[in-house]
């Protein structure tokens, strides 16, 4: 059910949708926290007026008990949303055609910035930022930008960072 919910809501489109990210809106209440039945689990203050909201969301393999959660990270200054970030661990490549990874980035990144990328760039997006290891790669994206991380901080795995942001 969850996918084909997000599958008519990527072949809809909504290219008009006003972008969260530069706006004081709620993430929880967006389209990707709809289909991902985000729930807050956490808020830190990291400084003056900076603040860390992290969101459980249902995963690939939804709320099982042994699967560890995914995270969504969003950051405000101000009560505005400066970023957002997803962190996922992985073997291979976590951004590729057709994939779970790749559906959610799609999701989340035309949630905070109005504009859908294709998975042949979130692809691209992925094979540069596995160059760059152990440096981040970030590329802009309209008025946003768009960075990626791998490092080697899980055991036996890739820690990959996506994180959507203003500039």
């Amino acid at each position: 059910m969850r996918s084909l919910v997000l599958s008519l809501l990527l072949a809809c489109g909504w290219a008009g949708a006003t972008p969260l990210l530069g706006t004081k809106a709620s993430f929880v209440e967006s389209s990707f926290c709809k289909v991902y039945a985000c729930r807050l689990v956490g808020k830190d203050a990291l400084g003056a007026g900076l603040s860390e909201w992290r969101y459980v969301i249902n995963g690939e393999r939804g709320r099982e008990p042994y699967a560890p959660p995914q995270v969504v990270s969003v950051l405000r200054q101000n009560d505005r949303i400066i970023s957002a970030q997803w962190v996922a661990g992985a073997q291979d490549t976590v951004l590729y055609p057709g994939s779970y990874g790749t559906q959610m980035a799609t999701l989340l990144i035309r949630t905070l910035t109005g504009k859908a990328p294709t998975a042949g760039g979130l692809f691209d997006l992925n094979d540069r930022c596995e160059v760059a290891t152990p440096k981040p790669h970030t590329i802009a994206w309209g008025a946003y930008r768009l960075s990626c991380l791998l490092s080697a901080e899980f055991a036996g795995a890739w820690r990959f960072s996506l994180r959507v942001h203003l500039p």
